[in-house]
């Protein structure tokens, strides 16, 4: 019992503190315009390479443009591309992945075949390759990783609609006359959300990640627009004269990715507790 508390109180501090995190860099994201010092696509080169001060907190970079002005705008676009994929992945998974698990037979049968040839390749490469067709820029690697990203999503949505199709309450609702859009409104659907909230909370990070590392390599968002990953791929040429310059946003990467990462297990455990 005395265990039991301590797991309860350990996940709640963990969501609470994992959560404080995501709000905070949130909540500098939505207000950057108001709270950042600087420009952050100001380039005054007279400036460049300036250390820590009152004027400019962070320093500067290598063009002379506040670093932490840029990280503050940067969270806007890290941030809201990242929410911005999640939510429209989720959305079409929850509509295909319900249709087809609810609806079976022939339609069932041709999702599954097309969800095994676009799982048959790796998924990064997948989106190289379309990036690399239509070309580099924040919305084509949104477009590219909501195409990729919603199948496996819709998969595991479509395993959860089979086993609560199966269940005796949807067999009884059916036998009532309950129409088929009110059975997966009304039960099949409150069933599953809880458990794509979770899923979606934990790969918040990775997706963040993936931004990140599209920018890293020139394909995400293009200079001089502040993103993190496009201000690690600046900064790597002053890895040795100049190391802040990478580790501030590589920081707030990391902050970022374990706040999502925690409270996505916090809010699974606690939901795996009130089952």
């Amino acid at each position: 019992m005395i265990e039991m508390i301590r797991r309860v109180v350990f996940h709640h501090k963990l969501l609470f503190f994992s959560g404080a995190i995501i709000v905070f860099i949130a909540f500098v994201a939505i207000f950057a315009p108001y709270l950042a010092p600087h420009d952050p696509n100001l380039a005054r080169i007279e400036l460049r390479l300036l250390g820590p001060s009152k004027e400019f907190l962070l320093g500067t970079d290598h063009q002379g443009r506040c670093i932490l002005s840029r990280l503050m705008y940067g969270a806007r676009y890290s941030l809201g591309s990242t929410l911005l994929v999640v939510v429209i992945t989720m959305l079409i998974s929850i509509i295909i992945g319900t249709f087809s698990g609810y609806q079976g037979g022939k339609v069932d049968y041709v999702f599954m075949r097309f969800c095994d040839i676009i799982l048959a390749f790796p998924g990064l490469i997948l989106i190289l390759a379309f990036v690399g067709i239509i070309g580099p820029g924040l919305f084509n690697l949104i477009i590219a990783m909501i195409l990729i990203q919603w199948v496996s999503y819709a998969r595991i949505i479509r395993g959860m609609v089979l086993s609560y199709k199966e269940q005796l309450f949807i067999k009884a609702a059916k036998m009532s006359g309950t129409s088929n859009s009110k059975i997966i409104i009304r039960h099949i659907l409150p069933g599953i959300l809880p458990q794509m909230i979770v899923l979606a909370s934990l790969d918040m990070g990775t997706i963040l990640l993936h931004i990140a590392g599209f920018s890293f390599l020139g394909l995400g968002i293009q200079p001089p627009t502040a993103e993190w990953g496009a201000m690690l791929n600046d900064s790597r040429q002053f890895l040795r004269s100049h190391p802040s310059m990478m580790f501030y946003p590589g920081l707030m990467i990391f902050l970022v990715v374990m706040a999502f990462n925690l409270f996505g297990d916090a809010l699974r455990d606690k939901m795996e507790h009130r089952s």
